[in-house]
């Protein structure tokens, strides 16, 4: 079963504080590297763990589309949809 919108983005928002100070409020709008400062290995690093937690794969052409923390969990709600 996959998860909505609102699931992905809170549990995507509970990783990223593993990678950012755990004080600073997370918001969708935030830029992964710009807002909450992680460098291209704290990317990577990040999307292992999304990956692993939701046993997914995430494209590299889809990744190079993933700004902020919405871009994100819009990408996985896709990647976990049921293929038609």
């Amino acid at each position: 079963m996959s998860a909505t919108y609102d699931e992905t983005l809170q549990i995507t928002t509970e990783i990223l504080k593993k990678h950012v100070d755990e004080e600073r409020t997370i918001h969708p709008s935030d830029h992964i590297q710009n807002d909450l400062g992680l460098d291209s290995l704290g990317v990577m690093e990040l999307v292992a763990d999304i990956e692993d937690h939701f046993a997914i794969t995430i494209p590299n052409d889809v990744l190079t589309d993933l700004s902020t923390v919405d871009d994100v969990a819009k990408a996985l709600v896709k990647l976990q949809a049921p293929s038609p």
